[in-house]
């Protein structure tokens, strides 16, 4: 794949205007407001809802473009009119194939009644249909993200025209606000979501928020959205255009800055990128800690990994901050996370340079992940040195996730998780895999107890209070050695001239670029 150097810094005035393919209506371009931002580039697609598209940038174009069900737990009243619990006897919707006499009453019940006005950007209607297909998508495909909020779901019924949304639940789910969000154009993929991990490989090609992708350039390395003209919300965007573009040097994000020709920047910084920013007259700097870290997970069901034991010996073996250091190419502003350092006194390792004489341990990483393959090379050389033969496998995550680690022809693999903590988060961590054999989801390591089944129940219901379902977590993690955290991820924001944001005070702002539908065009000074 080419990987082509900065584009030239140019003026935006000189640049050809885009055009909406989405019918969208457009105002003349002397009139239309733009602002510019600077970002990582996009990894692999745009689905939010993929452990191999998760990133900074993706997470927040979807938040500008679909629409979500609930946000920061809060409902989001220009897509829901009304959302709550119902009793069982007042379900509005009779029950589907999916719900017969046969099976279990459920134990919860809630109706989502969609705003009348709610339509995707092409002008088809926002309808129950969204909410099968992420349900259906979310359980029936590799390599996704927070999955077990979805497998409590037993059944969705729809009526009204799939303007009202029931869904019954055959195991409680306390935080139902952390289901459906970021919903997805069902109308433009497969049913049964059998396309999802390439459906929104390109782009989401239809929206349901304040703004819709109008084009993505990879080549030039830039990203535009427009103001969703069809968006119905009382708050609509109040810059028409927003220019992403990709920043793959300091100094170009620097130039980009002191030339005004972006005015703000959302990117993983580098090992001097802060100091230079803040150099930069008029602009200001701060540095987030994101949901998202680079981990090393263990196949408990491939044959090196079967024991315990093993896995344990291999954990004692990674350096953290070196292989974090190496993955993020820089020491400086680094999110380590909490790790156990090696004893100095700790004995050689017995089991794995015994079973790697055999055949090698093989540890996969998405070639399209420039810092997971770092850190699966940095690993590599670092248990060579105790005797351990590796094999270094270039794939990508659905098919490590529902073919090679089923299958045992992996042993570990290198992947960037989504882990914010959330009780759907945490429920989801080592839930056993939907079927014996079968594809991994969330949790790529295969493992499967009954411990972590009854735990996952108990997050879901809320029985387990959060601190305690954290420290739950984390303590079979440790007694079953099957993640291991190697990179926190740290974004820089930089905020230059021509934005006036969410706050006046930079420092309040919850976030970069997903806060861009609070933003107003700063207004400018008479020459």
């Amino acid at each position: 794949m080419a990987n082509p150097g900065p584009a030239p810094i140019v003026d935006p005035a000189d640049e050809p205007t885009a055009t909406s393919t989405t019918g969208t209506t457009t105002r003349p371009a002397s009139t239309r407001s733009e602002i510019s931002v600077g970002v990582d580039p996009v990894r692999n697609g745009f689905n939010p809802h993929l452990l191999a598209d998760t990133s900074g940038i993706v997470d927040s174009v979807a938040s500008l473009v679909l629409p979500s069900a609930f946000r920061d737990g809060n409902m989001d009243h220009d897509l829901l009119v009304q959302a709550g619990e119902v009793a069982p006897g007042e379900t509005a919707a009779p029950p589907t194939a999916a719900a017969t006499a046969a099976d279990p009453a459920p134990v919860q019940t809630v109706r989502y009644v969609i705003n009348p006005e709610a339509q995707w950007s092409d002008g088809t209607p926002i309808t129950g249909a969204d909410f099968v297909y992420l349900w259906e998508s979310l359980t029936g495909n590799p390599g996704v993200i927070e999955p077990a909020g979805y497998r409590a779901i037993s059944a969705v019924r729809t009526l009204d025209a799939g303007k009202t949304v029931e869904v019954d639940f055959s195991t409680r789910v306390d935080d139902w606000q952390d289901l459906f969000t970021n919903l997805l154009p069902s109308h433009l993929a497969q049913p049964g979501g059998a396309d999802f991990a390439t459906a929104f490989y390109a782009d989401l090609p239809a929206a349901g928020g304040a703004y819709l992708v109008d084009s993505v350039d990879r080549a030039r390395g830039q990203i535009i959205l427009h103001r969703n003209d069809r968006y119905w919300g009382e708050n609509p965007a109040q810059v028409d255009i927003l220019r992403l573009r990709y920043i793959t040097s300091v100094t170009q994000g620097v130039d980009l800055l002191r030339s005004g020709q972006v005015s703000f920047l959302d990117r993983t910084p580098e090992e001097t990128s802060v100091q230079a920013y803040q150099l930069v007259p008029d602009t200001q700097t701060r540095l987030i800690d994101g949901p998202r870290q680079l981990q090393l997970d263990l196949n408990a069901t491939s044959t090196l990994f079967t024991d315990v034991a093993a896995r344990a010996e291999l954990e004692s073996l990674i350096d953290v901050p070196l292989v974090a250091r190496q993955a993020a190419g820089r020491s400086s502003d680094l999110n380590i996370p909490e790790h156990e350092p090696r004893p100095a006194d700790a004995l050689e390792p017995q089991i794995l340079p015994a079973a790697t004489a055999e055949r090698p341990l093989r540890i996969a990483a998405d070639p399209a992940d420039d810092q997971a393959s770092a850190a699966v090379r940095t690993i590599a050389d670092a248990l060579a040195a105790y005797g351990i033969t590796t094999e270094i496998v270039s794939t990508d995550i659905p098919d490590a996730a529902g073919t090679l680690l089923p299958r045992g022809d992996l042993d570990a693999v290198v992947t960037r998780a989504r882990e914010d903590n959330s009780r759907a988060d945490l429920a989801s961590r080592f839930l056993c895999p939907p079927e014996e054999d079968s594809l991994r989801d969330a949790n790529l390591s295969g493992y499967c107890g009954e411990d972590f089944t009854r735990l996952s129940r108990d997050i879901l219901s809320g029985a387990l209070g959060t601190y305690e379902a954290r420290a739950a977590v984390a303590d079979l993690n440790a007694r079953e050695h099957l993640s291991i955290a190697l990179l926190g991820e740290r974004r820089a924001i930089v905020l230059g001239d021509g934005i006036v944001g969410p706050d006046s005070d930079f420092s309040r702002w919850t976030g970069g670029l997903s806060t861009a539908a609070t933003w107003k065009p700063a207004a400018k000074e008479p020459q």
